[in-house]
């Protein structure tokens, strides 16, 4: 299951905000086995917020959105396994899938970032799952 923030445009001061600890108890209750969230930009909080009073982190993987499809800064390799580490927190690495936040926001004529962009965030998450996996996953 993915929960959206809105993505029609590249100004992330009009987009909503909030942390998913008011959905948190919702999530909890649902019988899907991912949730597939934005984390690439502060107005989703902190990802300690998604495991407060509640088992998602028995019952869950997490698809943890790692780069902002709406801001033509490339997030670097290192701010990704940062992200990514401190999901790890909370969940196995097997339990832990590297997405875009909404692949892109791609609307059929509009990308929201040009191509060359979203190549380059795309390749850094790429690079970060290798890193990722070479230290947490042998």
């Amino acid at each position: 299951m993915h929960v959206c923030r809105g993505n029609w445009t590249c100004d992330e001061s009009v987009l909503l905000e909030g942390a998913y600890d008011k959905l948190s108890k919702f999530f909890d209750s649902l019988d899907v086995d991912m949730l597939a969230l934005e984390f690439s930009t502060p107005r989703a909080g902190e990802i300690s917020q998604l495991f407060k009073n509640n088992d998602l982190n028995k019952k869950i993987m997490l698809g943890l959105g790692c780069v902002n499809p709406r801001i033509p800064r490339v997030e670097t390799v290192d701010e990704i396994v940062g992200k990514v580490e401190k999901a790890l927190e909370f969940l196995p690495p097997e339990k832990i899938w590297l997405n875009p936040d909404c692949g892109f926001a791609t609307f059929a004529k509009r990308p929201l970032n040009p191509y060359n962009i979203i190549e380059e965030k795309l390749s850094n998450m790429v690079k970060a799952s290798h890193i990722l996996r070479e230290k947490y996953c042998k």
